[in-house]
């Protein structure tokens, strides 16, 4: 008996030890810095971090849709508040937790907007494991980085300097158009969610709840990603969670999107045309939350007024919509 008691002792000693290096690893291995040369992984995304603490009052989730669809700058311009687009292409929502998580860590927004195309990806189990391993453990997500090390990289502490330009949107200027044709037509279907996709939205809905933000779920206009019945699908979700839900594909006459005109690949995703419809709407939408101040008086700020001025410098000849008039 007490052979197998030390047996066990011993199993869960070296179980222990083992856990405390892979650690100590990890805080080695992970990223110091967010810039190209250290972080590989969705650099536009974790823009954000090296945002100063606690400076953006909204985070946009979602996979290509967002960063196609929400220009930050023109909500700063408009209304003064900081936004930023913390989105990646084809992004997951155990990929969107992971972002909440280190976001979170660094700001304190007062509103959360998710984008729903993420919530009908696909991912298994397998990815789910991953994920959560990476999280505790982050030399399994950059266990490559050994390569580009150097002594002083190991020893120095988390300093993110980067800090993306356009706060996480991607200009576009190509037109493509698209068929309108079986656009949201009505249907009292359901698209089916997955049982894991609704487990992570809960717990992205209670991540939000416990730190004090307002979760919103956004659906960005498109005639390739869009349906009726996924509309019905994520209208029960939002009702299930106690959230409020706008679907852009409803709202025809308060987000005119000229499907000739407004996108750039056949109706999959906005471009700066589009985009520009659907910022000013949801810059309205934000300020009718009465959650959000501006900083536009503040000095502290001024480096976003920089940031609008270098925007509309690049994209001047494009910039067309400017909240509704040309």
């Amino acid at each position: 008996m007490k052979s197998k008691i030390s047996h066990t002792a011993k199993g869960l000693l070296f179980f222990l030890i083992f856990l405390i290096l892979l650690s100590g690893s990890s805080q080695i291995m992970r990223p110091k810095d967010n810039t190209e040369a250290q972080w590989k992984h969705d650099l536009r995304a974790n823009g954000i971090l090296g945002e100063p603490e606690n400076t953006v009052d909204v985070v946009f989730f979602g996979d290509s849709e967002v960063y196609s669809s929400i220009i930050p700058l023109r909500i700063w311009e408009k209304y003064g508040y900081t936004s930023y687009d913390c989105s990646s292409s084809g992004q997951n929502l155990w990929f969107t937790m992971q972002l909440m998580v280190d976001v979170f860590d660094r700001q304190h927004p007062k509103i959360v907007v998710l984008e729903t195309n993420a919530i009908f990806r696909y991912f298994n189990m397998d990815n789910l494991l991953l994920h959560g391993a990476e999280l505790f453990f982050p030399i399994l997500k950059y266990h490559d980085r050994w390569k580009n090390m150097t002594f002083q990289d190991v020893m120095s502490p988390v300093d993110y300097t980067y800090r993306q330009p356009d706060k996480g949107y991607l200009f576009t200027k190509d037109i493509n158009p698209a068929s309108e044709k079986g656009y949201m037509t009505p249907s009292d279907g359901y698209a089916n969610i997955a049982m894991v996709n609704r487990f992570y939205v809960q717990m992205l809905a209670n991540y939000c709840r416990h730190h004090g933000a307002k979760l919103i779920l956004m659906s960005t206009p498109s005639t390739r990603n869009w349906r009726m019945s996924k509309h019905n699908s994520i209208a029960r979700l939002a009702q299930n969670l106690g959230v409020e839900y706008v679907d852009m594909n409803l709202l025809r006459e308060e987000i005119p999107i000229d499907w000739s005109h407004d996108t750039r690949d056949y109706g999959d995703h906005m471009n700066i045309y589009g985009a520009e419809k659907v910022t000013t709407y949801i810059g309205q939408y934000l300020a009718e939350t009465g959650l959000l101040t501006s900083h536009k008086e503040d000095p502290s700020f001024k480096s976003w007024t920089d940031a609008l001025n270098t925007f509309k410098k690049k994209y001047k000849r494009y910039l067309t919509f400017i909240y509704g008039k040309k």
